[in-house]
């Protein structure tokens, strides 16, 4: 009895209220949330709360619209909760991702994003910040903005200082050996998600105000008003030599954020999870739990409701995950029980 009571304490007891006063903020100061692992928390809700055919709709709704790699999310989101798809969607999917329809769709899609900075899909992002990478993009955004801004008409102060920035960052990165690349790769996604409308409102506020802090938008005025932006050599040119007394440091923090979002999930995925970040404890949330779910993210998000890897660390998970042991080791035991009776009555049977 002292055994069980010993068990029931160590195995039940205290997992149950350690998960009570972790949900509850009690532990906060006690208990790094890095060391406890979502994984397990994030697999039993799915397969708890999502049934099969909320998923077989899901994959079949991205194949109808063209949608390719947000099947392929759903699908990876299903072999990852251990739920099984019909096989005439897999049939169907297995289909879609044929080589010469890949081929055909991404071939476009990239020759357009790196022309029009703008981007659809996987291959379309790529193709934009491919642009921007090379300062193409760069150049050309000045150049558009830039006009405008020298015009004294409206313009996207945005886009012409993530602009600015990624000349800045080029020429940092060469001078670091590629250090600051990151922060190139940050800008360009964020380029093309407000190019998109994936940026939202209240973050694309947020940013302004950082990028004010940044960049001395009158000077630049100036800068530019000295130059002929559809020459693109001498817009490159006066635009390096203004960039090289830019402050990159308040941008660095969120660009960095989404450069490591990109690196987790992909460039298309990372533009389309900014249309659910608010500010930067949000990007900064997401890019932690891509760290963990990568391309399945916005996926998960959308499936479950929750845009942290906190929320997924409940009482309720723990007792689905705590079940899902108890019938795994009733099995076992079962199973040992059947297997030494069974033999007992084969071993009777040769007596006789």
């Amino acid at each position: 009895m002292r055994l069980f009571n010993f068990l029931f304490v160590i195995l039940v007891a205290f997992p149950v209220a350690f998960a009570l006063a972790f949900e509850a903020g009690l532990l906060d100061d006690y208990v790094d949330e890095s060391l406890i692992p979502a994984e397990p928390f994030i697999r039993v809700e799915i397969k708890a709360t999502v049934p099969p055919e909320e998923l077989d709709l899901a994959v079949n709704d991205a194949l109808d619209t063209g949608e390719y790699e947000d099947a392929l999310m759903y699908a990876e989101i299903a072999d990852y909760a251990g739920i099984a798809l019909a096989p005439e969607t897999t049939e169907r999917l297995e289909d879609a991702g044929t080589l010469l329809l890949r081929v055909s769709r991404d071939t476009g899609s990239f020759f357009e994003g790196f022309l029009t900075g703008e981007g659809s899909d996987t291959a379309g992002f790529v193709g934009a910040i491919t642009s921007d990478l090379t300062v193409v993009g760069d150049v050309r955004d000045i150049g558009r903005e830039g006009s405008k801004l020298v015009a004294g008409e409206d313009y996207s102060q945005l886009i012409l200082g993530l602009s600015v920035v990624g000349v800045a960052a080029t020429g940092a990165t060469v001078a670091t050996g590629g250090g600051a690349l990151p922060i190139k790769v940050g800008v360009s996604l964020m380029k093309v998600a407000k190019k998109t409308g994936a940026l939202t409102a209240a973050f694309a506020r947020q940013l302004g105000d950082i990028m004010r802090k940044a960049i001395d938008f009158p000077g630049l005025r100036r800068t530019l008003s000295n130059v002929s932006l559809t020459d693109s050599a001498a817009t490159r040119r006066a635009v390096t030599d203004y960039a090289s007394g830019i402050n990159l440091k308040p941008l660095t923090p969120v660009l960095d954020d989404m450069a490591a979002l990109q690196r987790n999930t992909g460039p298309a995925e990372s533009v389309r999870l900014l249309s659910r970040v608010e500010d930067t404890n949000d990007l900064r949330r997401i890019t932690e739990m891509s760290g963990t779910l990568g391309v399945k993210t916005r996926g998960v998000m959308a499936l479950t409701g929750k845009t942290s890897l906190r929320a997924f660390k409940t009482f309720a998970n723990m007792v689905r995950w705590l079940l899902e042991w108890v019938w795994a080791i009733a099995a076992g035991i079962a199973t040992l029980i059947f297997g030494a009776g069974s033999r007992r009555i084969v071993r009777r049977v040769r007596r006789a």
